[in-house]
C-alpha cells in the first residue's frame, strides 16, 4: 500500500480500478501519479491521458514477489516443488513476468549469493520449505536457526521486505519474533504450527490478492487470509518482535 506519494511517483493500480484495463492479462498495471487529491490520485493512463481518482489504498509504490524453494531432496518432486510451483504461477497472475521470480536452493551459501545480488528487487519474499520452532532445513547443510539467517541476509540500506513463510513452525516467536526484528524486515508471516501444502499455497494466494489486488493493509489482508482459508488459523503475524495478529497460544 502506498503511503506518502508525489507527482510522477511510480505507482502500481489494480487493474480493476481502471475502465478497459480488467482483461490486461495481470491485475496490476505500472504508471505513474499525474494529480493528487487528498486521499486519492489521478494515474496516468496507456494513452497518456490521467485517469479518474482512486483511492491511494488502493496503489502500490513497489511490488517484486520472490518464490525461494529450501530444496531437501527428500520431499521435493512430492511437496516443495508442487507448493513453489503453485505460488509462483498464481504470482504471475497478479504481476508481470519480469516482477516474479521463483528459484531454488540447497545450501545457505547459494541463497547469500543470490540474495546478495538480487535482493533489491524484490518488496514480497515467500520461503518454501521444511521449518521447526527455531530454523529452516536445507538440503546440504542442514538447519539454520533464525539468527543466522538474519546476520546471511544482512544488506546495508535494503529496502524493508514483507517475508511469508510456508515453512512449518516458522510462526513461532524463536523464530518469527527474530526475523521480524532485522532491519530488512518489515513484516514476517508463518505458521505456528504444521500446515499442509495446500492449504499454505491457498492462504498465500488470498493473502496477496487481498493485499495487492484489493489494496489491504498487510495486517487486514492476513487476517482475511485465516479467516477465509480452511486450516490456516495458525499463522501469525509478526512486527519489529512483536505479534500483531494470529494464535498466542
Amino acid at each position: 500500500m502506498a503511503r506518502t506519494l508525489h507527482i510522477g511517483d511510480t505507482v502500481y493500480v489494480p487493474c480493476t480500478c481502471i475502465p478497459g484495463m480488467e482483461s490486461t492479462g495481470v491485475a496490476l498495471y505500472k504508471t505513474s501519479v499525474v494529480e493528487l487529491n487528498g486521499k486519492r490520485v489521478k494515474v496516468r493512463l496507456r494513452d497518456g491521458n490521467p485517469s479518474g481518482l482512486i483511492g491511494s489504498a488502493l496503489l502500490h509504490k513497489d511490488v517484486g514477489i520472490l518464490v525461494i524453494n529450501i530444496g531437501d531432496f527428500e520431499t521435493e518432486h512430492t511437496l516443495l516443488d508442487p507448493l513453489a510451483k503453485s505460488v509462483a504461477q498464481f504470482c504471475r497472475l497478479l504481476v508481470p513476468d519480469d516482477q516474479i521470480r521463483s528459484v531454488r536452493v540447497r545450501s545457505l551459501a547459494e541463497l547469500t549469493q543470490f540474495w546478495q545480488q538480487n535482493q533489491a528487487a524484490y518488496s514480497h519474499v515467500i520461503w518454501i520449505g521444511h521449518g521447526n520452532k527455531t530454523g529452516i532445513k536445507f538440503a546440504v547443510d542442514g538447519w539454520k536457526d533464525s539468527a543466522t539467517l538474519v546476520q546471511e541476509l544482512r544488506v546495508h540500506g535494503a529496502p524493508k521486505k514483507t517475508y511469508i513463510s510456508l515453512c512449518c513452525k516458522t510462526g513461532y516467536q524463536s523464530f518469527g519474533a527474530i526475523m521480524s526484528e532485522a532491519p530488512i524486515c518489515r513484516y514476517f508471516i508463518g505458521p505456528f504450527h504444521s500446515v499442509e501444502g495446500a492449504v499454505a499455497s491457498q492462504f498465500c494466494q488470498t493473502f496477496l490478492t487481498s493485499h495487492l489486488l484489493n489494496g489491504k493493509t498487510t495486517g487486514v489482508a492476513f487476517r482475511h487470509a485465516r479467516e477465509s482459508v480452511p486450516g490456516s488459523s495458525s499463522f501469525r503475524l509478526w512486527n519489529s518482535g512483536k505479534l500483531k495478529a494470529g494464535p498466542r497460544t
